[in-house]
């Protein structure tokens, strides 16, 4: 039993997973507080003929499941790589996704661009900062 739990392999998965659903936690109350304050949400939504309520739902197992298996992905990930380089990758990444977005869709004073910046900067401080401390913690 011993050979099946290693604490090498286990913490940095477990750091991931933490990490992971703390951003999938707070990214989901960004969105929908974003999505409940804009003035256009009750038209853009009545396509769909989904209330709000339902959307939070949907976006709370959505967001929470893909966050957790990014992080988890980074756990492996972080196991590999030393970790200076991981964080400065991960930060790379997540600038030139940034960067990306903006190239293509501009930041104009949207609530969009603050939603999918503050995104990518909590993802940033959660996979740089909070997943190497919870793996390296002892």
């Amino acid at each position: 039993m011993d050979e099946l739990f290693r604490p090498e392999i286990a913490r940095p998965l477990l750091a991931g997973w933490i990490a992971g659903a703390i951003v999938g936690l707070v990214d989901t109350a960004i969105v929908v507080i974003a999505v409940a304050r804009s003035p256009r949400w009750p038209e853009q939504l009545a396509y769909f003929r989904v209330s709000l309520p339902a959307l939070t739902i949907a976006a709370a197992n959505g967001m929470l499941l893909g966050w957790t298996l990014i992080g988890l992905l980074l756990g492996a990930v972080s196991m590999l790589v030393p970790m200076p380089r991981f964080a400065i990758a991960v930060c790379a990444v997540t600038f030139a996704v940034a960067g990306l977005y903006a190239y293509v869709r501009g930041l104009d004073d949207r609530g969009e661009a603050a939603v999918v910046l503050s995104s990518l900067a909590l993802a940033t401080l959660a996979f740089a900062g909070v997943l190497p401390a919870l793996a390296a913690w002892d």
